[in-house]
């Protein structure tokens, strides 16, 4: 800071306000998340989320699974894999079996597609 002062001729100091009252109780803080389904839950990254977490008694009270980047890749490339050495007559009929209408005049490769995003999205099982 400067030790000199800078004032306009014929302007006033401003007076200064007085500080506002303390408030009573905790100040509330929210630099993380708010804290309900965190609050018992372990955050885990795995490959496959729809496999079951390692049985433990306290693992169990709440664990997401949440898929990893190499999980991801490594399941839609077995999708694709699947989808792609499927006949097109079971494409078909798998399609039908989820509820998803496909016209016999649909082009093969755009019912594989339809399979493949829909099995990606888990709307559609194959076995």
């Amino acid at each position: 800071m400067s030790q000199y002062k800078i004032q306009k001729v014929g302007q006033e100091e401003p007076k200064p306000s007085p500080p506002p009252p303390p408030k009573a109780g905790r100040k509330k803080s929210m630099r993380t998340f708010p804290r309900g389904i965190l609050r018992t839950t372990t955050v885990k990254g795995v490959r496959d989320p729809a496999k079951a977490p390692p049985i433990r008694k306290s693992a169990m009270r709440g664990t997401l699974r949440i898929m990893t980047e190499h999980g991801i890749e490594k399941r839609r490339k077995q999708i694709k894999k699947t989808v792609r050495n499927m006949p097109d007559r079971r494409v078909r009929d798998e399609l039908r079996k989820a509820g998803m209408a496909v016209s016999e005049k649909t082009p093969a490769h755009i019912a594989k597609e339809i399979l493949e995003g829909g099995m990606e999205a888990g709307m559609i099982v194959v076995k």
